[in-house]
């Protein structure tokens, strides 16, 4: 990770994160190509980015490091005009804002960005431009405020944590549903509850001793829209008519917000 360094220094400073970043104990003038902004530009085939000098629309190759003699904004690996390899760019501050890594034009390994104080804000993986495994957030401070997994592409299951660790909210799928606890003083307050095959949205409120306060469903059915409290096994208990009864429904939801500490209505 790079550090701030005073203006008339940057041209070492690309020197020096070549050596860091191509991992060789010398560099000299033909390890990379400084080269200005706005000298090249991108089209892209097959769904892949291709880079092109601007004045002679040549494919690029080598490693470049797009900057000046003040600032450097960009480096980059490519090869016949596709990315392989690093590809940072920096904040205006010197500091690394993004990290990623190519192969043949796709994202492949550790995907990394960064606060502006260079702390390590996302981290992410990649296999041939497709996203699995854990994808990893932090505050400034280095601290976790998110961890998700990652299957097919899409997210299985999350953790939320506060400024000091605590749990927030977590997500995980269960029986084709999409399942979010929110957590207050280590305590489930509340789910959101979404289902990935139907129409099936709803809320469950919990008990300070972990019983269900109230489970309520919103049913859209053509120009009607209805407010449903269910039991348990979801038998239904009562339904409201929004259009009918909004009085009705409104008092109920309120009820429901002022319990769980709400300011507006999630349903």
């Amino acid at each position: 990770m790079s550090k701030k360094v005073p203006n008339l220094l940057l041209v070492l400073l690309c020197t020096l994160s070549l050596i860091h970043c191509k991992n060789s104990e010398e560099t000299s003038d033909e390890d990379f190509m400084l080269i200005p902004r706005g000298s090249y530009y991108t089209d892209s085939f097959n769904d892949i980015v291709v880079y092109r000098d601007s004045d002679s629309n040549e494919l690029m190759d080598g490693y470049y490091v797009v900057g000046d003699k003040f600032q450097k904004w960009e480096e980059f690996e490519v090869k016949k005009g596709i990315l392989n390899g690093d590809y940072l760019v920096f904040h205006s501050n010197g500091e690394i804002f993004s990290h990623s890594i190519y192969k043949n034009g796709r994202l492949h390994g550790k995907n990394k960005v960064y606060h502006l104080n260079g702390a390590v804000k996302t981290e992410e993986s990649y296999v041939n431009g497709k996203l699995y495994g854990t994808t990893l957030t932090y505050d400034e401070n280095g601290a976790l405020r998110t961890e998700a997994k990652i299957k097919n592409e899409n997210v299985v299951e999350s953790v939320t944590y506060d400024a000091i660790g605590e749990i927030q909210s977590q997500m995980f799928i269960r029986n084709s549903r999409k399942i979010t606890q929110h957590v207050r003083a280590g305590k489930v307050y509340m789910e959101s509850i979404s289902s990935t095959y139907d129409n099936f949205e709803a809320m469950k409120f919990y008990n300070e001793d972990g019983s269900l306060k109230a489970f309520v469903r919103m049913l859209e059915d053509g120009e009607d829209a209805y407010l449903i409290e269910l039991d348990e096994n979801e038998n239904e208990i009562k339904r409201i008519n929004l259009k009918a009864n909004p009085m009705e429904a409104q008092k109920f939801m309120q009820s429901l917000q002022t319990f769980a500490g709400l300011d507006t209505p999630e349903i």
